[in-house]
C-alpha cells in the first residue's frame, strides 16, 4: 500500500475514534456475524479485548505500509492465531472483515467507496498473512 493509501486509513480511524466507540459497535455487529463467533468470546475479557483490537488496528496500519513495527505485531497475531493456539479458522476472517467494514461506515462521516476499497485492501493483506500462518507449527 501506498503512504497515501495509509494515511486515509489512518484519518478513518481516527474520525471513527472520535465519533464514538467503534469499537464497541464492531464487536455488537462481530459477535452476531456468524453462529461460531459468539461462543469463542464466551470468557473474554472486553476491557482487554477491546484494547487489542485497538492496537491490532494500529500494527495493521504499521504492517500495510511495511513497517518493521507493523510486521512483528503481526507475527505475533499470526502465531496466536493459529491452530495450536487460538485455533482461529481462516473462514471466519471474513466476517471479521464485514464487521468492522460496517462499523467504519457507521462511524466515519467521510466513508465512501474509495475510502472503503482502500480499508479493505490493507484488512485483506492484514488477514490474509494471519491466516497464512494457521496450519503452520
Amino acid at each position: 500500500m501506498n503512504d497515501q493509501e495509509i494515511q486515509e486509513v489512518r484519518e478513518s480511524f481516527g474520525r471513527c475514534t472520535l465519533k464514538g466507540d467503534l469499537i464497541d459497535r464492531f464487536y455488537e455487529i462481530f459477535l452476531e456475524s456468524h453462529p461460531d463467533i459468539k461462543p469463542r468470546f464466551a470468557n473474554t475479557d472486553f476491557t482487554k479485548q477491546k484494547e487489542l483490537l485497538r492496537k491490532g488496528i494500529n500494527i495493521a496500519i504499521l504492517f500495510g505500509n511495511d513497517k518493521v513495527l507493523g510486521r512483528k505485531g503481526i507475527e505475533k497475531l499470526r502465531e496466536s492465531h493459529k491452530r495450536t493456539k487460538l485455533n482461529v479458522s481462516p473462514s471466519l476472517y471474513i466476517y471479521w472483515k464485514k464487521s468492522l467494514l460496517q462499523a467504519v461506515s457507521e462511524y466515519d462521516y467521510q466513508y465512501n467507496r474509495e475510502l472503503e476499497t482502500i480499508w479493505e485492501k490493507l484488512i485483506e493483506k492484514t488477514i490474509t498473512y494471519i491466516a497464512e500462518g494457521y496450519e503452520n507449527n
